[in-house]
């Protein structure tokens, strides 16, 4: 008669029952470790996207925040007029929701005569239009403003633009450029004297 010493109960042998086990825990394992590396590189897509679109999205950083300049490197000559659209760098940043608005804006100044900058954005504007201007920069900024009607003429922080170089950051209302003809009679007139210095 056959010997049923190893039999187990439901008509396997125990080492039959013990390697259906032992395979049936190796694949439980392997189901655990796939499922644990698809959920890392998952989670690894996803910052990697979530990163990527951070990046899109941000804008670019606000401009220097106003400072007071020394008067010796801001106040103009007596009779200075602004400085020729040919003398002067500005970069236009945009301050709206308008997708585009700096990169047309900045072509219509390069289309007036102006050296440009790389179009950007702005976190915020507190101006329709607000020319900020670095240390002996005061004509180029007149300049500029010229060609705007209510242009609000700020001094930045001496450590940012120099000279003929300019930032332009345009905010809500903005009201656009004016005529080319009117634009050309304001570079014709003497500069406003800036507070602060002797007129």
């Amino acid at each position: 008669m056959p010997d049923h010493h190893d039999a187990h109960p439901y008509g396997r042998s125990v080492h039959d029952v013990r390697r259906r086990t032992l395979r049936e825990a190796r694949h439980r394992r392997m189901r655990i470790t796939q499922l644990i590396v698809f959920s890392a590189l998952i989670i690894l897509l996803v910052g990697a996207v979530a990163v990527a679109v951070n990046l899109v999205r941000s804008p670019q950083p606000a401009p220097p925040a106003a400072a007071t300049p020394s008067a010796a490197s801001t106040c103009p000559a007596a009779g200075a007029v602004p400085a020729p659209p040919a003398e002067v760098t500005v970069t236009v940043l945009n301050g709206t929701s308008t997708r585009g608005l700096a990169g047309d804006v900045t072509a219509e100044l390069a289309e007036r005569g102006y050296a440009t900058g790389k179009a950007g954005n702005a976190q915020s504007a507190d101006a329709p239009a607000a020319v900020i201007y670095g240390s002996g920069g005061y004509l180029a900024a007149a300049s500029v403003a010229a060609q705007i009607d209510g242009a609000v003429l700020v001094p930045g922080d001496a450590e940012g633009a120099e000279g003929a170089e300019v930032t332009l950051v345009i905010g809500a209302d903005w009201p656009g450029l004016r005529a080319p003809e009117a634009a050309t009679a304001a570079l014709a007139e003497p500069v406003a004297v800036p507070e602060g210095c002797a007129s």
